[in-house]
């Protein structure tokens, strides 16, 4: 039985992001040029402008990361959270003038995110709208859970809309590939994710909503409570997955029935690729059950 795993990011133990780290934005003659569909792929982005003098300003307050270091020429990654830590979504920044900004984020958190920015658009003097853009990523299969808000996002208007999530899922999956919307519990906390952390936080900028819960979390360099994973392995049998009828299914072991969740499945010829969240302390657990499958134990270490 052959299989194959992801490893997850290093977690940072703390410090401020110095620099940017989002990737190079296209250039405008690269961004008008035909996309090569060999190595990019079409991903389920939906993105905000902000437009107006206090655009900066009013997202500086909103976000986890710095936006003075953020310049035209890269894109700049941030969290949006609840008061008491909750990541809300994760957004990549784009700088388009001095008073405009573009937000790119899930499309399944798009509603959500203008939602919460219009909450808290109280005596701004910036307007907030959605675009008609769709977005295409370098399609290097790194397997991180902010991919591909993290990578080389190439927009384009000759898609005629936004990738389905099903096409998506496909794809994502058969590169290894998370996507947190889809594979990360609700409730999960900014410091669940030790590469947003490490990329998208910083400890040094002034008040943002729900600072000082991530702040304190960081502080005591706690260990995130779950583990995203996304595993190929193949058994003995298809036939028991393509059976399958919805999702997501829970994970059990022995000593917890709710180890934690497979919340995406992909059959692709004689092997099988999952993707989820399970708890830290089974993520080197060899053998967690499938609610369903009685009979098959999943032969890999999910999170290592």
């Amino acid at each position: 039985m052959q299989t194959s795993r992801t490893d997850q990011p290093a977690s940072n133990s703390g410090g401020s992001v110095k620099e940017p780290t989002g990737a190079e934005l296209p250039t405008a003659t690269a961004a008008a040029t035909a996309p090569d569909p060999e190595s990019t792929l079409e991903v389920p982005l939906g993105s905000l402008a902000i437009e107006g003098p206090d655009a900066i300003r009013f997202i500086q307050g909103q976000v986890t990361n710095d936006l003075s270091q953020l310049t035209d020429k890269r894109q700049l990654l941030a969290a949006i959270c609840t008061p008491d830590g909750k990541l809300v979504t994760i957004v990549s920044i784009q700088q388009v003038s001095a008073d405009h900004l573009r937000l790119i984020t899930y499309c399944e958190h798009l509603t959500l995110l203008s939602e919460r920015l219009h909450r808290f658009r109280i005596r701004v003097k910036a307007e907030i709208h959605p675009e008609e853009v769709s977005w295409l990523v370098d399609a290097d299969p790194r397997s991180n859970p902010l991919w591909p808000l993290d990578s080389r996002l190439l927009p384009t208007t000759d898609l005629g809309g936004p990738a389905t999530l099903e096409h998506f899922t496909r794809s994502r999956l058969a590169r290894l590939a998370t996507h947190l919307p889809v594979d990360a519990p609700a409730d999960l906390l900014v410091a669940g994710v030790p590469a947003l952390v490490a990329n998208g936080v910083s400890f040094t900028k002034g008040c943002y909503v729900g600072q000082e819960l991530v702040a304190r979390t960081d502080s005591r360099n706690a260990k995130p409570p779950i583990s995203l994973f996304v595993c190929r392995f193949t058994p003995d049998s298809c036939e028991p997955f393509t059976s399958i009828a919805s999702l997501p299914l829970n994970l059990s072991a022995e000593s917890d029935s709710s180890a934690g969740e497979v919340r995406a499945l992909l059959v692709e010829d004689a092997s099988v690729v999952i993707s989820g969240w399970v708890k830290r302390r089974f993520a080197n657990h060899v053998g967690l059950l499938i609610d369903g499958l009685p009979e098959f134990a999943i032969p890999v270490a999910l999170a290592p």
